[in-house]
């Protein structure tokens, strides 16, 4: 999937921001690159939890995710404070895909996209996405 939109940052995407902290850097004093996972997390809920505002997610489904991707562009360093934006860039039958944008100061430290999957909780199968969620994903990914 494409990610050199979220080369630049878009004030329209869902962001959060997370402080970097200083257990967050590896022996060269650089941000760890497993610790970009939490900040796309934290940033991941964040806008679930919009979304359930929004809509009332359905209870019976869960969002695992299916596949990762991280392109790092250059070294996060502490002090610092990140913003993480995000939008979705796909919404198919029973997944979808969000790309994210990471940014300093500076500019763009990485781009990230991953896929969920709509799972049942009781038979841990793939699910339709709810027509309601779907048209909302696109509407925010300007998939519509």
């Amino acid at each position: 999937m494409n990610l050199d939109p979220f080369l630049v940052s878009d004030p329209n995407r869902f962001r959060t921001r997370s402080e970097i902290r200083y257990s967050d850097l590896d022996p060269n004093e650089h941000v760890n690159h497993a610790r970009y996972l939490i900040y796309l997390e934290e940033a991941r809920l964040a806008f679930r939890r919009l979304l359930d505002r929004e809509l009332g997610l359905p209870e019976s489904v869960t969002w695992p995710i299916a596949e990762l991707t991280i392109r790092y562009r250059r070294s996060a360093e502490y002090p610092g404070v990140l913003t993480v934006e995000l939008a979705p860039i796909h919404v198919g039958r029973t997944s979808f895909s969000l790309g994210y944008g990471i940014y300093d100061d500076s500019g763009c430290v990485a781009v990230a996209m991953n896929r969920s999957v709509c799972v049942d909780r009781e038979t841990s199968r793939p699910n339709p996405i709810a027509e309601n969620v779907a048209v909302r994903l696109r509407e925010m990914g300007g998939l519509a």
